[in-house]
This record gives C-alpha cells, structure tokens and sequence, in this order.
C-alpha cells in the first residue's frame, strides 16, 4: 500500500473515531477508559491520528454500514439539537 493511500485511509479512520467519540462524549470516554477527561483532549490531537495510521497501515478499517449508522445517529442527533433549540419536541 503507497503512502497517500494509507494516509488516505487513515484520515478516514481518524474521522471516524473522533465522531464516535462526539456522540459518545468526551466524559463518557474517559470515564470507560478510566482516565482524566483532558488525557482524551490530548488522545484527540495526536494518538488518534497515530493509531489511525496504524490501523490503515494494518488494513484495518471502519465498515462501510458502521459509517452509514454512524451518519444516520449523527443527522438524528442534530435534527433532534435542532428541534430543542427551536422550541420544538423530538421524540426518536
């Protein structure tokens, strides 16, 4: 695998995990990995980029219909931030 394909492919892992961990939550995360929530923030700017690296390298990525749920939990939760900041009620 060259080298643009791999940092291709690691971006999108990056991608993908850091939007995990949006709709996870920082907290949340740090609570499950059992570390102070400012270790994440400091994870968020260079591990997960190195481990996404790893990963593409590996060739080992996210599954095409994990990001389609992924997308879909995303645009429900922004249309759900949406309705609340209007006024509206949203009920999934």
């Amino acid at each position: 695998m060259n080298h643009a394909t791999q940092s291709k492919k690691a971006a999108h892992i990056e991608s993908a995990l850091l939007n995990k961990l949006a709709l996870m939550g920082q907290k949340a995360f740090a609570a499950a990995m059992n570390v102070p929530e400012y270790q994440v923030s400091r994870w968020k700017n260079g591990l997960f980029r190195q481990v996404s690296l790893m990963l593409a390298v590996l060739n080992y990525g996210i599954a095409d219909d994990e990001m389609a749920e992924l997308a879909k939990r995303l645009a429900g939760y922004l249309t759900k931030e949406k309705a609340e900041q209007c006024g509206n009620t949203f009920s999934a």
